[in-house]
């Protein structure tokens, strides 16, 4: 069975079975092998004969990420000599949102003669057609289909910008859920939605920024760019503020990260300002005995093993009980805990 688009030029369906695997591909976000999923979901509705992901960014050429039944020498070959003609890229230079396009159909004022008339006759490809996913601050992925023989028909078309939204949709999630998982893969717990993040590609060209990140900016202008100066250009992972205003660290991206192979991300975690009281820690912070008794044998120096002993209790249920006095305090170490305790007692 399939399902009938409208306002199609002629009826055009999309099968059950593509949009059950469209379901497959949304349970991946996250994943390292998403947009290689998402490209085989693409490819699996046009028809096509090879298939590539490339990767454009501010201040760099184009990145070929994955490809799909495409000789190593075609790779080899756009790498080394026709990158900086891909029409492509002269495309999303222009119009960083631009919607889904094949060469045949490309303004002829964008596509170098280098590459139509070289690479495409020299590779044997008739058509190529371009999906593009696009990043916050103008960075984007880019899913490829070519063919070998005739064009991309105007159906064909159409159904790719049928579905551009559905695939905007997933990558933007995808992009998300890829910050906060580079953003907490070192952390003991989960970090708080204030968290901001910023990607930068392997030549340190700014990529994404998320809204907390820019609200960062925003607020502590010099002083977080100091910060990002001192991380970068240290061996440390971590960047205190003094006074302590927010915490930053910086994250080493994998090769295979679709966002930004071989970039680094810098992650913006806020320390909540306290005032100085006179009631004691556990009154200021409105803790149950329990969490005080806790919070007493913290401040001792004491390791969950032996609060868990003192206390007639399991180590699981020691560890429940910290992260819930983390979250009344509003922080995320054991560190920050005892800092603030310090500071509320004066």
């Amino acid at each position: 069975m399939a399902i009938p688009l409208e306002n199609t030029p002629e009826c055009v369906t999309l099968p059950e079975s593509w949009l059950s695997a469209t379901g497959d591909v949304a349970a991946q976000i996250g994943q390292p092998d998403f947009h290689r999923r998402m490209l085989g979901l693409l490819a699996s509705l046009i028809p096509n004969q090879a298939a590539w992901i490339i990767v454009y960014a501010p201040g760099v050429l184009p990145n070929v990420l994955h490809t799909n039944d495409v000789a190593s020498s075609v790779t080899t070959d756009y790498n080394s000599t026709f990158r900086c003609f891909d029409p492509f890229w002269h495309l999303w230079r222009r119009q960083t949102q631009a919607s889904a396009v094949t060469l045949s159909t490309l303004d002829s004022s964008i596509k170098p003669d280098e590459y139509t008339r070289i690479f495409q006759k020299k590779h044997d490809f008739s058509d190529e057609l371009g999906l593009l996913l696009p990043v916050q601050n103008n960075a984007c992925v880019m899913l490829f289909l070519q063919k070998g023989e005739n064009l991309f028909t105007s159906d064909e078309l159409h159904l790719a910008h049928l579905i551009q939204p559905l695939f905007n949709g997933l990558h933007r999630a995808h992009v998300t859920q890829t910050l906060r998982n580079f953003s907490t893969s070192n952390t003991r717990e989960d970090s708080s939605s204030a968290c901001g993040s910023l990607v930068l590609d392997r030549h340190g060209n700014r990529l994404y920024g998320n809204p907390a990140w820019q609200e960062a900016e925003k607020q502590h202008g010099p002083v977080l760019l100091h910060a990002i100066y001192k991380l970068l250009g240290a061996p440390g992972q971590t960047c205190h503020t003094e006074p302590e205003q927010f915490v930053l660290r910086l994250v080493t991206l994998p090769e295979d990260c679709m966002l930004a192979p071989g970039g680094r991300l810098l992650v913006f975690s806020p320390t909540r300002s306290r005032t100085v009281s006179d009631d004691p820690p556990h009154k200021a912070l409105h803790l149950t005995p329990r969490e005080r008794d806790l919070l007493h044998l913290i401040l001792e120096g004491r390791c969950t093993g032996e609060i868990a002993q003192h206390l007639g209790i399991s180590k699981g249920t020691v560890k429940n009980h910290r992260l819930r006095l983390y979250r009344k305090a509003g922080v995320t170490s054991e560190r920050a805990l005892i800092n603030l305790s310090r500071s509320i007692n004066g």
